[in-house]
């Protein structure tokens, strides 16, 4: 057995539960104990009947009678376990009665009034404060507006807006950061109430909404001094939730509402000046249902893409569109030679790479990220390009590629692996003048703690155990030290002795207290544990007897004498 107590009806046969429900109404289940817990024990008819539950589940049950000897079932088990659901409820309800009783409110609480206030009063109070508190009447319209059902559901958001703009709006019509965290408060809740209307379903309602934020919340950007960039990301936000209603599916009507809103409001030129008309050309691309729209929305896209490149040189947001809207169209040619001219944008070049690997044409992705390589980008995209033609060379089993693509990425992450890599795509006798190479552009790289454990690394896998000892006097670092000991100590003994010597007499003169302590002691315990005892307590015996004034210090290095 192993089901929910509360649905037992659904889990016996009908006939084990007609009888379980007469024996229960005669009185028949008698002495209904709990043994132990979540044990039960119980006579019916004469027979024993045991119930064990497991949390809200029957786990296990049985019956002295035939019947359920025969077929695992009988009325004696329903009628017992209808009983302990019975006394379950009733302790239950005897728990939260005695707890009604004992939670008498000690403090004077919101929540304690609000359980106890007379309704109409508590609206009659609310009326007047909203009366009198501008900021409590706006959040409690924001709120609520979605309630109101006699007013045009748009005009109603545009209303909210209209009232929160000329509230947090100074007099020189500037909003400040105050007001600007005030409007973000009223935007974060319609943006709460969005996300709610589309879980349900409520399309024309979150339109609505998403609507009035672009139309009242564009033209005030401009005025905002502080925080812009966050509220520009709640009209942001209310794009991307029309894009998120276009894909459930709604109805005509709803599409054509939109285009014809977008058609209308993208020609400000607020949403120009604020880089938002793009997003309108996003939706527009989503909403349009006919060909003749698309034509219109390429028309446009032509136009914007061509302004914008004689004024910054930029466009590719109105090129990618271009791009969408032709392969819509089924223009593919066309398509294909509008990336083909604008491949030096970083974007277009990542748009075609993206395009060739859903086409599983690797000798197109290939080629374009070589020539992204060749051209003047960001390091940021060179490295993506790298990666990915160093992902192509090993798909290819292309040794050369393989090293060329890995010393690259090595050169710029300084990830070991990625310069086994390009070892091991190496002729071994080659591999002595890769190391070489590779040690010598390192060296002529400014110090860090990265370069430093880098190039530690490169010498330990390439074995160079002396040019290693000697890089690690070089540096002087006790964390490289503590890294590389446990190999050199066997070949150059004295080397590292005199090195931890050094260093440590060093860090003891240059830093005090506890944590100087501690750090020694634990370089002690390090090589300890390379089964260094002797002069471990030769190092410690010197450094107490250097420093006896040092309480702290001198407490630490007495758990290493001998």
């Amino acid at each position: 057995m192993n089901f929910l107590l509360r649905k037992l009806e659904n889990e016996v046969p009908e006939s084990a539960l007609l009888e379980g429900e007469a024996l229960l109404e005669d009185g028949a289940v008698e002495g209904l104990h709990e043994v132990e817990k979540q044990l039960w024990i119980a006579q019916s008819e004469g027979f024993e009947v045991e119930v064990q539950l497991s949390g809200q589940k029957v786990s296990a049950g049985t019956c002295e009678c035939g019947t359920f000897k025969k077929s695992g079932i009988c009325g004696h088990l329903t009628g017992t376990l209808l009983q302990v659901r019975q006394r379950q409820q009733q302790q239950k309800e005897k728990r939260e009665q005695k707890k009604k009783a004992t939670d008498t409110p000690r403090r004077l609480t919101t929540g304690v009034v609000l359980d106890q206030v007379n309704p109409a009063e508590l609206i009659g109070f609310v009326r007047e404060y909203a009366r009198t508190n501008r900021n409590f009447a706006i959040a409690l319209k924001a709120r609520f507006a979605s309630s109101v059902s006699n007013l045009n559901s748009k005009e109603k958001y545009l209303q909210l807006l209209d009232t929160t703009i000329n509230a947090v709006r100074k007099s020189d019509r500037q909003i400040t950061l105050r007001g600007a965290q005030r409007l973000s408060k009223v935007l974060d809740e319609l943006h709460q109430q969005m996300e709610q209307h589309l879980d349900a379903g409520n399309l024309v309602e979150l339109a609505d909404i998403a609507l009035s934020i672009i139309e009242k919340i564009s033209p005030v950007l401009s005025k905002i001094q502080q925080q812009r960039e966050h509220v520009r990301a709640r009209v942001v936000g209310a794009f991307d939730y029309l894009l998120e209603l276009v894909e459930r599916s709604p109805a005509p009507q709803l599409l054509r509402r939109l285009w014809a809103d977008c058609q209308r409001e993208y020609p400000k030129r607020t949403y120009q000046s604020n880089q938002l008309d793009r997003y309108f050309f996003k939706l527009m691309l989503k909403t349009a249902q006919e060909s003749s729209q698309l034509e219109a929305l390429l028309g446009t896209l032509e136009e914007r893409a061509s302004q914008e490149e004689e004024t910054n040189g930029a466009g590719a947001d109105y090129i990618l569109l271009q791009i969408a809207v032709l392969e819509q169209l089924n223009r593919v040619e066309k398509a294909r030679k509008l990336i083909e001219a604008h491949l030096t944008s970083p974007d277009i070049l990542e748009f075609a790479i993206k395009q060739a690997q859903r086409q599983n044409n690797r000798p197109r992705e290939k080629a374009l990220a070589q020539i992204g390589l060749r051209l003047d980008l960001p390091e940021n995209y060179k490295d993506q390009l790298e990666a990915l033609l160093l992902q192509l060379a090993e798909a290819e089993a292309d040794l050369n590629s393989i090293k060329t693509y890995a010393l690259l990425q090595f050169f710029r992450k300084l990830d070991l692996q990625l310069y086994k890599k390009a070892r091991e795509a190496t002729p071994k006798t080659e591999r002595p003048a890769l190391f070489e190479n590779t040690l010598a552009q390192l060296r002529q790289r400014p110090y860090s703690a990265e370069l430093r454990d880098t190039l530690a690394g490169l010498l330990l896998a390439e074995e160079q155990w002396a040019i290693l000892m000697a890089y690690t006097e070089e540096v002087q670092s006790l964390d490289l030290l503590s890294e590389v000991d446990e190999t050199l100590l066997s070949r150059f003994p004295e080397r590292v002795k005199q090195l931890y010597r050094q260093l440590l007499h060093e860090y003891a003169r240059h830093y005090v207290g506890p944590k100087t302590a501690r750090r020694i002691a634990l370089a002690l315990l390090h090589l300890q544990s390379l089964n260094a005892q002797k002069f471990v307590s030769e190092l410690a015996q010197e450094l107490r007897e250097q420093y006896p004034e040092r309480h702290t210090l001198t407490a630490e290095l007495s758990a290493f004498e001998e």
